[in-house]
Parts: C-alpha cells; sequence; structure tokens
C-alpha cells in the first residue's frame, strides 16, 4: 500500500509537469495565430511561472516575453492606423515582457555535463531587448499621456536602467549620453510627482540634475515636492542654494528657502553672514533687504528687521511682504506706546494717545492699505491689522470698508 501511495505521487508530479509544459506550447500556438489576445492568454501561462516543474525553465519565460514584444509590434500598427487601442495595457505588456527575457536569459544559459554552455534562445532574447529597447521611452510617453504615471515611470526607469543590467552585460543597449539621460530623468521625476511617490520623485530629480538639467523648472519642482515631504525645509534650501546663482536675479524665492532653514536651525550667524554677502553682490535686490529683516525679526531685533524692511521698500516701493512686516512692526510699537502710558492720568494719556499712538496706527495703515493693494492673495494678514488700526482710530468709514473685503 506504501508503494502504491508513492508511485501515486510520482504519476501525479510527472502529469503536473506534462500539463505545465502543456500549457506553455498551447499558449505559444494560440499567441502565433491571435497574438492581439496577449493580455488574456499571459493570464493563461501565469501558472507556469510558479509551478516547481516549469518556473525554472526559460521556454516559459522566452514565450511570455517574445509574445509581449510582438503584441506590442501588433498594437503599434493598429495605432499607426488609426485604430483603437489601450496603451496602459500595451505599455504595462512591454514592461513586463523584458522582465520575463530577463528571466530567461541566466536560465537559458546552463553548463551540460561536459562544462560547455548551451543556449536555445538566448540569441532570440538578445534581439528582442535590443531591438524593442527604444520603445520603453516611446511607452512610457504614451503611459504618461494615458496618466497613468506610475507605469510611466517604471517605463521610463527600466529604460534608464537597462543598459546596466549584469544579466545582459556586454550585450546591453549602449547607455545614452548625458543631455538625453538628463531630460529622462526629469520626466521621471515628473511621474512620481503625479504618482506620489515623492522621494522617487526627488531621488530622479537629483539623478537628472547630476547629468547637467539646469533649467529653472527642475529646481522649482524639486522644492515643491520637498515642501510636500513635511515641508522638508533642509532638502528645499539644498534645491534652492543650487538653483539661487543661476536663478535668483529673475526669481527671489530662493534665498527665502535658504534662509529660512538656516533660522529653522537656528543659524543666525551664517544666515546673516551669507545674506551680507548676496547684498554686497546685488545691493538693488529689494528682496535680500526684506529676507535680512526677517532674520532679524525672528532674533526679536525690531530695530534692525524695521530698518531692512523699510530699505525693502525704498529698493522697490511695491514689495508687498516688507510693506505687510513694517505696517505690523508700527502696530507693534502702537500696541506697546500704548500699554506703557496706560496707567497716566487721563487728560496725559489722551494727548499722548493722540500724539503718539494714533501717529502710529495711522502711518501703518500707509503701508497695509499698500501691501493689501500690491498683492491681496499673498497679504490677507494685512486686512485683520487694518482692522484693528481703524479701530483704535475710530475710523468707521474705513473699519467698515476693510470689514467688507474680508
Amino acid at each position: 500500500m506504501k508503494k502504491l501511495s508513492v508511485l501515486g505521487v510520482c504519476l501525479f508530479a510527472g502529469l503536473t509537469a506534462v500539463a505545465q509544459n502543456s500549457l506553455v506550447k498551447e499558449v505559444e500556438r494560440e499567441l502565433k495565430s491571435g497574438i492581439e489576445q496577449y493580455p488574456q492568454k499571459i493570464e493563461k501561462l501565469k501558472p507556469a511561472f510558479t509551478d516547481a516543474e516549469t518556473k525554472d525553465r526559460p521556454y516559459v519565460w522566452y514565450v511570455a516575453g517574445k509574445g509581449g514584444m510582438d503584441y506590442f509590434d501588433n498594437q503599434e500598427v493598429l495605432k499607426q492606423m488609426g485604430k483603437p487601442v489601450d496603451d496602459q495595457i500595451i505599455g504595462t505588456s512591454l514592461m513586463n515582457s523584458f522582465d520575463y527575457l530577463i528571466k530567461a536569459l541566466p536560465l537559458d544559459s546552463i553548463p551540460n555535463e561536459k562544462g560547455k554552455i548551451k543556449t536555445k534562445y538566448s540569441k532570440d532574447i538578445i534581439k528582442l531587448v535590443q531591438g524593442h529597447y527604444q520603445d520603453l521611452n516611446k511607452s512610457a510617453v504614451n503611459l504618461w499621456h494615458a496618466q497613468d504615471y506610475s507605469n510611466a515611470y517604471k517605463s521610463w526607469k527600466m529604460y534608464m536602467e537597462l543598459p546596466y543590467n549584469p544579466v545582459l552585460g556586454a550585450n546591453a543597449p549602449k547607455a545614452m549620453h548625458d543631455t538625453i539621460a538628463c531630460d529622462i530623468y526629469y520626466n521621471m521625476g515628473l511621474a512620481a510627482w503625479q504618482a506620489g511617490t515623492l522621494q522617487e520623485a526627488l531621488d530622479a530629480f537629483d539623478c537628472a540634475l547630476a547629468k547637467g538639467y539646469n533649467k529653472k523648472t527642475i529646481y522649482d519642482y524639486a522644492i515643491a515636492v520637498a515642501y510636500n515631504m513635511d515641508r522638508n525645509s533642509s532638502k528645499m534650501a539644498y534645491y534652492a542654494e543650487l538653483a539661487y546663482p543661476l536663478y535668483g536675479a529673475e526669481d527671489n524665492q530662493y534665498i527665502g528657502y535658504i534662509i529660512n532653514n538656516k533660522i529653522a536651525n537656528k543659524e543666525f550667524e551664517e544666515a546673516q553672514v551669507l545674506l551680507e554677502k548676496y547684498i554686497q553682490a546685488d545691493p538693488t535686490n529689494s528682496q535680500l533687504y526684506y529676507v535680512l529683516g526677517v532674520l532679524y525679526d525672528s532674533q526679536e531685533n525690531v530695530e534692525k528687521a524695521m530698518e531692512n524692511y523699510k530699505k525693502a521698500i525704498e529698493v522697490n516701493p511695491e514689495n508687498a511682504q516688507a510693506l505687510l512686516q513694517y505696517g505690523r512692526q508700527l502696530c507693534n510699537q502702537a500696541y506697546r506706546l500704548d500699554d506703557e502710558i496706560s496707567t497716566l492720568p487721563a487728560a496725559q494719556y489722551n494727548e499722548r494717545r493722540t500724539n503718539e499712538v494714533n501717529v502710529l496706527f495711522k502711518e501703518a495703515t500707509v503701508y497695509l492699505e499698500k501691501a493689501y493693494a500690491v498683492d491681496p492673495d499673498n497679504t490677507s494678514d494685512a486686512l485683520a491689522l487694518l482692522r484693528n488700526c481703524y479701530y483704535n482710530l475710530q475710523d468707521e468709514e474705513n473699519l467698515k470698508r476693510v470689514e467688507a473685503m474680508y
């Protein structure tokens, strides 16, 4: 009885192996007569990928990989004829086909009993890989347009990594020149960003920068991605430091990111030295004085903060943020002074209130009104400050006007 059981197990294993081999042959025949059915047929073939008797046989992976590339070619022809095709299915099928063929290659290179390497599919595999290599880029573009950003990223990633795949060795496609590679990495970064894989996006942007990509957009996008990664100020500052020598003259935001990071790390002295260096090189840059004012503000050096906000306004009378912060400081001065004189006799208090406190509030309204007029989208705080100013000045008409603007 025991022998019969063992025999039954062996017989079952043998039948399973035959069944899986038959399945592969059957799928291969079906693909030859109807390659457009590849997406359905590959699902039919998948049990052979994990079966113990077939998963290490190159034939299985070769059939899957060749079928996918034949399917890609078939669909490209239909597309050129104006026929409707599914770029997502085509793109993912092509990527999977490369994986299948790379899986098949080492399995096909097995020494025989004499130590000699015998191959059956390797030449065809190399030919298919090399012949369809550029299609990975085309497929990535199609996936991007189909808004399948995750797979667009994967397709470009495979496109960049395939020339260095050790399985292919000397048979790998030739690596592209840096001038092309940097564009591909940039596109990868955009795709990963859209897919929500932010670290992959930054990694791709870093590769693009390393290859020589230096258009302004890459710094701006990298900063935006870093911001979305829990406001990573150090990474934002890193990209800003790269961008500032190239684009700092046309875009003042970079210096802000650099200094904000130093303020966050309490590197006040280093930040001041850096700002003064920038000011010396570009003394008509209003934003530099504004940021230096913010630096002093963060250290509660009100006098120096106001001095630099005022300088920023003198250089550029429409620097909305400098106008806002200077107006805010005037309000704060008014509040502090009002507190100081609050214990004076009524007549003395009223005199100083009129001649000193209210003068500060009135001066503040000039800067705050202009800040809001110049940039209402980014100076909404000015409205709250104006409301308090007009309330303290008992200016009912302007108070109602500002309240209506909320």
